[in-house]
């Protein structure tokens, strides 16, 4: 029950985006392919400055922060995904303080879908976003963030 709302946003985030975001199928692939198009492993930022290193494994993609924000250890996760072609769906972990996150750790993750472009440069899309009480841990979603991560060539460049 707890996460019905963020599924709804999610679902909503992915109809409202469905026409817009097919995946986009290799040339000997057929579209239904759950294979990636592109190697995502690397370091990507935000539009916020923060840096990030990517590892792609299959289909699968872990996000890590490269440089200790305040509220996060360096090497943390950022986000945990499945790639299907050119969209990257999973859980956005919110940037908590470690007081929060061992507190309140199931409540702190988020859905969130993006697009990568036909370039392979950048992923755009959305997250959920919630506000989580310290005291109890009860969340009141709020509306979704934008997301947008760019290639790289090493954090600092």
């Amino acid at each position: 029950m707890i996460y019905r709302r963020p599924v709804c946003v999610l679902l909503a985030l992915m109809t409202a985006n469905g026409v817009a975001a097919q995946p986009l199928a290799a040339p000997d692939q057929d579209a239904s392919s759950p294979q990636a198009v592109f190697d995502l492993t690397g370091h990507w930022r935000q539009e916020d400055g923060q840096t990030f290193h990517f590892i792609q494994d299959g289909s699968s993609l872990i996000s890590r922060y490269s440089v200790s924000p305040a509220s996060n250890a360096g090497n943390d996760i950022d986000f945990t995904a499945t790639i299907y072609g050119n969209l990257v769906y999973g859980a956005h972990r919110a940037a908590f303080s470690p007081a929060m996150l061992e507190k309140c750790s199931s409540q702190i993750w988020v859905g969130m879908g993006l697009t990568l472009n036909a370039e392979g440069t950048e992923l755009a899309g959305f997250r959920g976003d919630r506000i989580v009480d310290a005291d109890d841990c009860t969340v009141e979603d709020s509306d979704p963030v934008r997301l947008v991560y760019v290639r790289i060539d090493r954090p600092g460049s």
